[in-house]
């Protein structure tokens, strides 16, 4: 698989990360929703915990949607694959 785009999206304690790659002529799309939560490491203060995966085709994104709770992540999805678009 090749990686297409990476993208990033920071709000307040949560960190919304897609990955979009090809493979075959298929897009793939990986969402991943993390949080800060304290460390339980000494030397550190905080560390993100992974909330929320979920991988999927480009081609059920709108059937996928719906298992997603996050308004701010279906917005970054869709956001998201508009660049993808846009970029092919």
């Amino acid at each position: 698989m090749n990686e297409i785009l990476t993208d990033r999206k920071n709000k307040g304690n949560v960190t919304y990360r897609i990955v979009v790659s090809d493979s075959a002529g298929d897009l793939f799309v990986r969402v991943e929703k993390l949080m800060k939560v304290r460390s339980q490491e000494r030397d550190k203060k905080t560390t993100k915990k992974l909330v929320y995966q979920k991988s999927f085709n480009i081609l059920d994104f709108n059937t996928n949607l719906l298992d997603i709770d996050d308004d701010t992540l279906i917005q970054f999805c869709i956001d998201t694959i508009k660049k993808v678009k846009t970029n092919d």
